[in-house]
């Protein structure tokens, strides 16, 4: 049975590689080739120590996703390669979007890299509205100088209790 709950220390070691693996399949090709110098596991530990978003983790058995949440944005959202298509990313989804709900949240984003067409279609599925696209900065450490931008789409949601 999955269960999803707050990401705890020992799970750092597992979600870096996860959320590494789930980039690079959704957003290697569409970003600067520049930036993958930035996108190496080691980037992404520095990333999630970097980070403050909440996480939150599917897990059975092994960890099968990751979603955080900071304000009234959903942030992050993989799911493991052998998790995909089996409702795992439905299930984070809807945890964090009642999750926001119960803080009083009842207009919800999330940013989705344009061109990333399997999260778009999964989001829009889920009831999630494209809002805008604008151009927007990507991540790098603290102590890089230089700016990669890539065209990104904000989808919005008004929130509903599920019950």
């Amino acid at each position: 049975m999955i269960e999803i709950r707050a990401a705890r220390d020992e799970d750092y070691a597992t979600i870096v590689p996860l959320w590494h693996r789930g980039w690079h399949d959704a957003h290697a090709d569409l970003v600067p080739a520049e930036l993958l110098a930035y996108r190496t596991l080691g980037h992404f530990a520095l990333w999630l120590e970097q980070a403050s978003d909440e996480f939150y983790v599917a897990a059975d058995h092994g960890l099968l996703g990751l979603i955080s949440l900071k304000d009234a944005e959903v942030v992050k959202l993989y799911v493991s390669e052998n998790a995909r298509g089996t409702g795992v990313a439905r299930s984070l989804l809807s945890f964090a979007e009642q999750l926001l709900l119960k803080r009083g949240v009842r207009q919800a984003e999330l940013f989705c890299t344009a061109g990333n067409i399997r999260a778009q279609r999964f989001y829009e599925r889920e009831g999630w509205s494209l809002s805008r696209s604008f151009e927007d900065a990507l991540w790098l450490p603290k102590d890089v100088v230089g700016r990669f931008t890539v065209q990104t789409h904000c989808y919005r949601k008004t929130l509903k209790s599920s019950g």
